[in-house]
């Protein structure tokens, strides 16, 4: 019974099963699955939680604190009894007993800097994790988009296959009759050859540009794992801005490492005021109590010396710096290095971006206009490969013409498809920079 429950288990779940094993990825979901199985964002995410623990920590230092101290001591002491003329010693047990307070009034505005320096860093953290998912991000699209290129590769290349094979199978009646010579047939076979070479390079090149992407997601090499095929044409007549100066002023607004710097200048400048700080005078309130109890009077009980030596206190306490060794000159000098460095990494930062936005505008325009003269040339080819082929199905042409269009034709198709999958890119990276979401 147990056997054909299995049985029925197996025939009713393994077509989902095996449907589940062979589920299309599309970009979001290789994205999706690249940053939740991403290290370095996990790592950051725990840069995170330590900056919120920080701020946590700097938002107590307000708070006043509570000690509790105990101290038994144990003591002999020797005394000279001058009327008996002799030495007698005494053996005493104390114990003391106190609960302190103590709360900062005034540091110079250290503890309201703190605080406002630790919520600087935390965002700052936020945003470092931001910057790794944008750059995961980019690097799936361009391993998706080099797939869906070596898709239609792989596509032309069965195509060109299979119009080959054609054209041997229509060479070898035509060799039968005797309409045509042996080497003639024996070039068409060679080329029969040379596009099953071409078609295994690109089943090799679909399967590297997989494994790829699987690496890059860190998912584990699955043999059943593939893509979905969005719209390409839908895709290629989306228009978008690749003037380089209005892309880089939206993208000075949006991207999280400019704004990350910029929050790391606020922090070294609120490290200056911290800096500062410890130079001026700290007033504190403290308060406690205070109780004991010593063997010595021993008419007295335990209890009864406890409560009765109970001495409560409350002051203030006033600290005044007045030589330090340079220790406050030389940390405001640091910080304030430090402060000069982070402006210099944000003009750095904003160099770079506007640099990369110079190229990939010039890489969309370019990439637009190698399209489109592409095509003009994928047209043409087309109807010279289609009008000699007609030509050589009446035997008016020999296979050495129709072979030379064929792969004019070939080299075309390649380079039409290779424009096609990089205007894409381009114009998806652009639209980055915009602030669109990364799809397609």
């Amino acid at each position: 019974m147990k056997k054909h429950i299995l049985i029925i288990f197996l025939t009713l779940y393994s077509p989902l099963i095996l449907f589940a094993d062979q589920q299309m990825f599309s970009l979001e979901d290789c994205i999706d699955y690249a940053l939740k199985n991403s290290i370095d964002i996990n790592r950051s995410d725990n840069d995170v939680k330590i900056q919120n623990a920080n701020l946590g920590k700097s938002k107590a230092a307000r708070l006043p604190n509570l000690q509790l101290g105990l101290n038994q001591q144990l003591s002999s002491v020797s005394n000279y009894d001058a009327i008996n003329n002799e030495w007698d010693r005494n053996n005493n047990t104390t114990l003391n007993a106190s609960l302190n307070s103590q709360v900062t009034l005034y540091n110079g505005s250290k503890l309201i800097n703190s605080i406002r320096q630790s919520k600087t860093d935390l965002e700052a953290a936020e945003l470092t994790v931001q910057t790794y998912k944008e750059s995961i991000s980019l690097n799936i699209l361009s391993s998706y988009v080099t797939i869906l290129l070596a898709k239609d590769n792989l596509v032309n290349s069965k195509l060109q296959l299979e119009a080959t094979q054609e054209q041997l199978a229509y060479s070898e009646s035509r060799k039968k009759i005797g309409v045509i010579s042996l080497v003639e047939l024996l070039k068409i076979k060679s080329q029969v050859a040379t596009d099953k070479t071409t078609l295994i390079e690109a089943e090799s090149n679909l399967r590297i540009a997989l494994v790829s992407l699987m690496q890059l997601m860190n998912m584990p090499v699955n043999e059943e794992f593939d893509i979905h095929k969005p719209d390409i044409d839908k895709i290629i007549e989306e228009k978008t801005e690749t003037d380089p100066d209005k892309v880089y002023k939206i993208a000075l607004e949006l991207q999280p490492q400019i704004k990350e710097a910029a929050l790391n200048i606020e922090s070294f400048m609120t490290g200056i005021d911290i800096a500062k700080a410890d130079a001026l005078p700290v007033l504190a309130l403290n308060g406690g109590i205070n109780a004991g109890y010593s063997s010595s009077m021993d008419d007295v009980d335990f209890g009864e010396q406890f409560t009765n030596s109970i001495d409560p206190y409350v002051g203030l306490s006033l600290s005044i710096p007045i030589y330090q060794r340079n220790q406050v000159k030389t940390q405001v000098e640091i910080a304030k290095i430090q402060k000069n460095n982070s402006e210099l990494d944000l003009s750095g930062i904003k160099n770079s971006l506007r640099k990369n936005i110079e190229l990939v505008c010039t890489d969309a325009q370019t990439a637009l206009t190698t399209y489109k003269a592409i095509q003009e040339q994928l047209n043409a080819e087309k109807e010279s490969y289609n009008a000699t082929n007609e030509m050589y199905m009446r035997g008016m042409l020999n296979s050495v013409d129709i072979l030379i269009s064929k792969n004019d034709l070939i080299i075309a198709e390649n380079k039409f498809t290779q424009a096609k999958y990089n205007l894409i890119l381009q114009n998806k990276i652009l639209e980055y920079y915009l602030g669109n979401s990364i799809t397609l």
